[in-house]
């Protein structure tokens, strides 16, 4: 996986857990700070593994130039 897609990866991990957690913190009887981590660790790895799964990009969108 190139660098730019690791990157564009971890981000959309970020905002995931984000929203998936969210409510869960920061109340009486709320999960631990460590969920947030565990949680992360799940979706980063789930993101990865279907971004390795995903063909490359080969050529460029749009019409292919002739001649």
């Amino acid at each position: 996986m190139s660098r730019e897609t690791e990157w564009i990866v971890f981000e959309k991990a970020i905002e995931v857990t984000a929203s998936a957690v969210r409510g869960t913190m920061g109340t009486q009887g709320s999960q631990p700070a460590g969920y947030v981590g565990d949680v992360f660790r799940e979706i980063h790895r789930a993101l990865r593994e279907a971004s390795a799964e995903m063909p490359d990009r080969i050529g460029t969108t749009g019409f292919a130039a002739q001649g």
